[in-house]
């Protein structure tokens, strides 16, 4: 087998949190006459820095975004033409509750040391083992998924049906023997098999990644020897977008991504970009019963207080959507439309009368309070550029409007990581904008159910049986009757304003004397510099 086209379940839409980034999207740079560059180096900028290197210890996108250059991946699911091909794996195969990987001969790691078969089971064993404490457990390895080998093939079973077992495991990086032994010592370095290894760290500044000799199994046949392939990527850590922007421009940085009004001006100045959609506002409650988010009235009304028409503007530059689901990720899995009519509709008298009746009453300071409690609100949010902090401080003053005490604070995904996922104080905040990249709704269950940090993902800490029981039909179904009960599931959760998704984007990648050679994300195999 060498290539296919996805499930016509994927097909039909058309994927780690700004904690986790899949690829997504359509579109891409072109070279038109450029010819490619021998042995350059490739200038990239991230808006973040990614803390540790290792991408199975934690859901934060910067890391998973280093990871691909440095890991390779089982299968490259192409985000432009819907296709499977051969990456690690020469061939596989696939069923409800299965999916197996014949591993190519002849893969090595940074260190010299062949990757095997047995080497991807190892990955998936040290994923699903609890005590690792891997944060892609149940995120992109199913937390009851089995590997065994026979020769080179590796094969990946669940005891109940899995219908997107394999996309799933697509996204997994396939990390080398050392790192498995020794998790910590990726966290400033890498051990993979991928097309670059990093070479030097330096937090919150740079990271520079050198080009490995005889690579030779990237997707489309791509090696080390192929035009136009960097021998060196730099990547900057740039967290003002204007600046990024002006880099690009200068020729200072061959790629960026840039989400807000500067796309206007490289947009303008003929700069290719790769887009891929993506959602952008994400709004999460406190469940536990300490925060005032804890009561579903409360939840109601803070949505309803808010005009989110007016927030998806703002938060995206004027160049977004409101949201139609949770997944918002190309390829997606699944399409239906989830949102429409099951969100709170912007009445802000309804929201004051809802606060009223669940007891949070205006005093004479113009503050709700409930047994002499103010009503006052920790609002976390992960900042990604003006148009966000413009977003977040329109949502305070519609809050404040209402008579609500709210506190704004953001920070980037390092942050983010503490805030939400550390386990160290979970009812530290009552709100969080938190975007959650997927393409899958079966990637989100472990952020709406099961155990709150340190012990899962579950930051919200949400008890809903509804949804527990409709992702337990949907899991054991494939097709679009599983597509049906996922929108049962995403349903359930807006009937307890649990979530809320309203906007959605388009995220671009612009490139300056460069492309990619598949896909819209930044993959070291994809990378060609040109002049």
């Amino acid at each position: 087998m060498t290539k296919r086209l996805l499930a016509p379940l994927a097909i039909a839409a058309g994927v780690t949190l700004a904690i986790t980034g899949c690829s997504a999207g359509t579109g891409a740079n072109t070279s038109g006459s450029q010819a490619p560059v021998v042995d350059g180096t490739f200038a990239w900028s991230l808006n973040a820095d990614p803390g540790s290197l290792n991408p199975l210890m934690t859901a934060g996108s910067p890391t998973h975004q280093l990871a691909m250059l440095s890991y390779d991946f089982l299968v490259n699911v192409d985000d432009k033409t819907s296709e499977i091909g051969p990456w690690l794996a020469e061939s596989w195969e696939e069923t409800t509750t299965s999916a197996s990987f014949t591993i190519r001969d002849g893969v090595t790691c940074s260190d010299g040391s062949a990757l095997t078969a047995q080497t991807v089971a190892d990955n998936i064993s040290f994923v699903t083992d609890e005590a690792n404490g891997s944060a892609l457990r149940g995120v992109y390895v199913p937390v009851d998924a089995a590997a065994a080998v026979d020769g080179a093939t590796v094969t990946v079973s669940t005891p109940a049906a899995s219908p997107f077992l394999l996309l799933n495991l697509a996204r997994l990086p396939i990390l080398c023997d050392a790192a498995l032994a020794d998790p910590k010592s990726i966290d400033a370095s890498s051990a993979g098999s991928g097309m670059f290894a990093v070479t030097e760290a330096v937090a919150n500044d740079h990271y520079t990644f050198e080009r490995r000799d005889g690579y030779s199994w990237g997707p489309d046949d791509t090696t080390s020897e192929t035009p136009g392939v960097p021998a060196t990527v730099v990547v900057s850590i740039v967290t003002n977008e204007s600046t990024a922007a002006n880099q690009l421009l200068s020729g200072e940085l061959n790629a960026a991504l840039v989400t807000g009004a500067d796309q206007d001006r490289l947009d303008a100045a003929g700069l290719n970009a790769a887009e891929r959609g993506a959602i952008a506002g994400q709004m999460f409650f406190n469940h536990n019963e300490a925060n005032p988010t804890s009561d579903p009235a409360v939840r109601a009304a803070l949505v309803q207080g808010l005009n989110l028409d007016d927030l998806t503007s703002v938060i995206t530059g004027g160049r977004g959507h409101r949201s139609t689901s949770l997944v918002s990720t190309n390829p997606r899995a699944c399409v239906d439309d989830t949102v429409t009519g099951n969100l709170p509709s912007f009445d802000a008298d309804a929201a004051g009368a809802a606060l009223d009746a669940a007891g949070w009453k205006l005093g004479a300071d113009g503050t709700r309070a409930k047994n002499g409690t103010p009503l006052a609100l920790n609002f976390f949010y992960d900042s990604m550029g003006d148009t966000y902090d413009a977003a977040a401080d329109l949502t305070q003053q519609a809050w404040t409007a209402l008579g609500i005490d709210v506190t704004l604070t953001s920070g980037d995904s390092n942050k983010t990581v503490e805030v939400l996922l550390s386990g160290t104080d979970n009812t530290g905040w009552d709100v969080a904008w938190e975007p959650v990249y997927v393409n899958l709704p079966s990637m989100v269950v472990p952020f709406f159910s099961g155990p709150v940090p340190a012990d899962g993902l579950n930051f919200s800490g949400i008890e809903n049986a509804e949804y527990d029981a409709a992702v337990a039909t949907a899991s054991g179904l494939v097709g679009a009757e599983a597509c049906s009960a996922w929108a049962d599931a995403e349903k359930a959760l807006f009937a307890e304003t649990s979530v809320v998704p309203f906007a959605d984007t388009v995220k671009k990648t612009y490139l300056q004397n460069a492309e990619l050679a598949f896909g819209s994300q930044i993959v070291g195999s994809a990378l060609r510099l040109l002049k």
